[in-house]
């Protein structure tokens, strides 16, 4: 067993233990509304995952903003893919996914959009696609959950702000991740040490430091910027460009 293999093996005897002994929270059965939807993702988030607990945030969020066109960067295994595709279908929205591995099993959805493709890649080519396809390339709600590593993370900033309307929300998953991560009802589970990449990609964006272990409001005009560490954190940027103009 080489050296890396010996440190997941105790990191995942370290979580097994804390979870078998730590009081944790029981998990409630989910509250049932009078939106399918929500439900159908309330029922979701209850097995545990690297984003179960920010799913009905994704799909609060992007549902009050009543986007036309939703760009989501990494699908993986396509749980945030099923949110974004819940807000689509009741809001009449385009959900373009991108991915540099083939997920275009992850949603059976004939108005779904997949592009196998590098996104800093497609972002190049991403006004001529629109173009193709009768789109509009201002994009309303934007998710990214890629590499998490510091450059490429600052790129994706670079290359797709530019595309974003006056009143946007982008999500950055995975802004709150070392070799472990906590959800809120206190069980403990894996990740890795990206060195801060991507809460480390705002700070370098917005010139300003964030303390990504607690939950935090900012306000840099024309952004609002809501923070939830747990679950592996989960980032909310509001535009408010049709408020505040200023450009940061």
């Amino acid at each position: 067993m080489d050296q890396e293999a010996w440190k997941t093996w105790v990191r995942r005897k370290i979580r097994n233990l804390y979870n078998t002994f730590v009081n944790l929270k029981p998990r409630p059965r989910p509250v049932l509304t009078g939106l399918p939807e929500l439900n159908a993702l309330r029922e979701q988030s209850v097995k545990r995952g690297v984003l179960n607990e920010h799913l009905e945030t994704l799909f609060l969020e992007s549902l009050t903003l009543k986007p036309r066109l939703i760009v989501e960067l990494g699908v993986g295994r396509g749980g945030s893919t099923q949110v974004f595709a819940a807000v689509s279908r009741l809001c009449g929205a385009r959900l373009v996914s991108v991915d540099i591995n083939d997920c275009s099993g992850a949603l059976d959805w004939p108005e779904w959009h997949f592009v196998q493709a590098d996104d800093l890649e497609f972002a190049r080519r991403f006004e001529a696609w629109c173009g193709e396809r009768s789109l509009t390339p201002v994009i309303d709600v934007l998710f990214i959950d890629t590499s998490h590593l510091f450059e490429h993370t600052l790129k994706e900033i670079e290359a797709y702000f530019p595309f974003l309307g006056e009143h946007a929300k982008v999500f950055f998953h995975d802004t709150n991740i070392n070799h472990f991560f906590f959800r809120k009802d206190g069980s403990l589970d894996l990740a890795w040490d990206n060195q801060r990449g991507v809460i480390q990609a705002l700070e370098v964006y917005f010139h300003k430091k964030f303390n990504e272990k607690k939950e935090f409001v900012e306000f840099l005009p024309p952004w609002l910027i809501r923070h939830h560490p747990h679950c592996c954190g989960l980032t909310v940027l509001e535009k408010l460009g049709h408020i505040f103009p200023t450009q940061v």
